[in-house]
């Protein structure tokens, strides 16, 4: 462009054309920059949660695996049967300490990588629910609580067994770990005409109003140590809420007379569209055409 033979009102709009470019170009080096540091701060906080993770997993895993170790030891050199049988139900206790772990872990992995598909069946929810309670003996015991079950669903409970169970595993797990001794757990399931639920309310710490949602995130703890023992992964609830919205729901809390009440929602599927087979407990089964034998997956 010749500047000596432009006339004012074209020189005016290309300075006005130049200027909207150079405000663009610094608009989309904002818009950059402001990516970089919201990934940098992602990046950082990724690196904060790996860490809070490994030293969580180091915690949790150190001690439970030193018993394994004492007790294996002790059980190699002992030949009496009241030391073997209290030694066996120590062994015992131990690993569902990591058995528990590792369920999470894996189960929050799963929900991470977005590897959460449903596999549909037929349920009974007092099988899933004597598993539960059964894996939880000794803490029952220890605290002397009592769990029970109010089934006041008449249809036929179709789900996702194994989700089921992690959600009920983690929920009464919570409700236990933080109940005062010698109180009730209870868990309900009621069925609405779009949705059932399950509803499981202790008697314990409760939690603060301003906590009640963040509790759903993982590693977090607000306990004041007033009646849980141990600290654990911090992953239940957040594994809880990750198996439900895979099954379409939703998981909520709130506290009513001294009561810590948890409400899980979860909306039926069309039967229509499934090639169910049947549940007992948190184990499919499925049945051989041929040979009508029950195998379990």
């Amino acid at each position: 462009m010749d500047i000596a033979t432009i006339q004012d009102n074209e020189l005016l709009e290309e300075i006005g054309r130049r200027f909207e470019e150079k405000a663009s170009s610094i608009e989309e080096m904002e818009f950059l920059t402001k990516k970089l540091l919201d990934l940098n701060e992602k990046s950082k906080n990724a690196q904060e949660v790996k860490s809070q993770f490994l030293s969580l997993v180091k915690n949790e895993f150190n001690n439970p695996i030193s018993s394994l170790l004492n007790i294996s030891s002790m059980l190699s050199t002992t030949n009496d049967i009241k030391k073997i049988n209290t030694l066996g139900n120590l062994l015992k206790i131990e690993l569902l300490t990591i058995d528990f772990s590792l369920k999470n872990i894996f189960a929050a992995s799963e929900i991470e990588a977005g590897e959460i598909a449903n596999d549909y069946s037929k349920i009974e929810i007092e099988e899933v629910f004597n598993e539960v309670v059964a894996y939880f003996d000794n803490l029952i015991h220890e605290k002397n609580l009592t769990v029970t079950l109010h089934n006041n669903c008449e249809k036929e409970l179709i789900s996702d067994s194994q989700k089921i169970y992690l959600i009920l595993l983690n929920l009464i797990s919570n409700a236990c770990e933080y109940s005062y001794k010698d109180q009730e757990v209870t868990v309900t399931l009621e069925c609405g005409e779009k949705s059932f639920k399950l509803i499981v309310v202790d008697s314990g710490e409760g939690i603060k109003e301003e906590h009640c949602k963040e509790i759903y995130n993982r590693f977090i703890h607000f306990e004041t140590g007033l009646t849980r023992e141990t600290a654990g992964l911090g992953l239940g609830l957040s594994v809880a809420k990750g198996m439900c919205e895979a099954l379409g729901g939703i998981i909520d809390n709130e506290q009513k007379n001294n009561s810590t009440i948890f409400i899980v929602n979860i909306p039926y599927v069309d039967e229509s569209e499934l090639n169910l087979s049947t549940a007992f407990g948190s184990n499919e089964f499925m049945f051989d055409n041929d040979s009508d034998e029950m195998v379990e997956f």
